[in-house]
C-alpha cells in the first residue's frame, strides 16, 4: 500500500462550509479515473458546466473500467462539442475542438479497456 504524508492527505479533501468533506483535483488525478458522482472537482468530466473547467492531462487518466455513466458523459458531452466545433469565435471553436479531443481520448481510453476483458 502506498503511503500518503499528511500533507498530501490535507490536499487530498475541502471540507465545505457545511462541514462536508469533498475530494480535491489532487486526489481525482491521482486517482486516474471517473467514478460517475460527479464530483465537483472532477478533472475527467466537466459535470457542472464549468466555464473555468480544465481536463485531466492524458498521463493522468488510467486505463481501466469506469461506470455506464461515465461513459454516457463523456459520450454527451463529446456530442455536445463535436456539435458546436463549427459556431462562435475563434477561441469558442478551438475550446470546443479541445474538449471534443478529451472527450474522445478518454472513451477510447475507457474502450480499449472494454475490449481487453480488463474488469
Amino acid at each position: 500500500m502506498e503511503h500518503i504524508s499528511v500533507e498530501e492527505e490535507e490536499q487530498d479533501w475541502e471540507i465545505t462550509a457545511d462541514g462536508l468533506y469533498m475530494a480535491t483535483r489532487v486526489l481525482l488525478l491521482r486517482r486516474g479515473y471517473c467514478c460517475a458522482n460527479k464530483c465537483r472537482n472532477c478533472p475527467y468530466i466537466n459535470w457542472r458546466d464549468n466555464s473555468e473547467w480544465q481536463p485531466a492531462p492524458h498521463e493522468c487518466v488510467h486505463q481501466t473500467r469506469v461506470s455506464p455513466k461515465a461513459i454516457a458523459g463523456a459520450q454527451a458531452l463529446l456530442a455536445y462539442h463535436v456539435q458546436h466545433i463549427h459556431e462562435g469565435s475563434e477561441t469558442e471553436r478551438e475550446q470546443h475542438n479541445i474538449m471534443a479531443r478529451h472527450y474522445s481520448f478518454l472513451l477510447e481510453m475507457w474502450s480499449e479497456t472494454e475490449r481487453m476483458g480488463d474488469y
